[in-house]
């Protein structure tokens, strides 16, 4: 097998026996699928109608394409098959951009789930109060524990907002959030009239 699987391939599919085919598709793909005949198998595979290890050969070359793109059976390929050549280069760049894409959402449902937790931790600093901040009729004790995360931040945020005497073109960077904060709160607020949160 190791010496003549590419050959057994072959000849298992153009004399149909299907359990040989079988047997070299596993071989391959168990062990035998390297980075310096990766492009080999992957046009063998493509004549021998074996989509899955077409797929196999395909991903090993998108994954390892520097290395790929300078072993003898890319350079072969790129002579006797450009139009193969082309679609493997247009389908490494779909995946990269798809990829982009993934980060670009996780990245956006980062912010949305930071900005719901501070949302979350507003109300709660405005309606029961936490650490030291709070309504005006409850008790603190500031190493109470909070579940969260945004709080802290938050508290000292309002802190600065309350005390805050910059006045100057544009405002201060710190105030200008914490009226982001205030606006996005009050757009989403589903009871404004028994809110705690300010200017809901």
């Amino acid at each position: 097998m190791k010496e003549f699987v590419l050959h057994l391939l072959v000849l298992s599919h153009v004399y149909v026996v299907p359990h040989l085919k079988r047997e070299c598709e596993q071989k391959l793909e168990m062990g035998l699928l390297t980075i310096d005949n990766v492009v080999d198998v992957f046009q063998l595979a493509l004549l021998c109608d074996a989509p899955r290890l077409s797929l196999i050969c395909h991903r090993m070359i998108i994954k390892n394409f520097k290395t790929v793109s300078e072993s003898e059976g890319w350079k072969a390929m790129k002579q006797s098959h450009p139009v193969l050549e082309k679609e493997v280069l247009e389908s490494m760049i779909e995946e990269e951009n798809s990829k982009k894409e993934r980060i670009r959402k996780m990245n956006e449902r980062q912010v949305y789930l930071q900005l719901y937790d501070a949302m979350e931790a507003l109300v709660h600093i405005c309606r029961d109060g936490c650490r030291t901040i709070g309504p005006h009729d409850k008790d603190f004790t500031a190493n109470q524990p909070c579940k969260y995360s945004s709080c802290k931040g938050l508290e000292l945020l309002v802190r600065h907002f309350a005390g805050c005497k910059l006045r100057v073109p544009g405002g201060c960077g710190h105030c200008k959030r914490m009226w982001q904060l205030l606006e996005l709160h009050s757009r989403l607020c589903a009871d404004p009239n028994v809110c705690g949160v300010p200017l809901c």
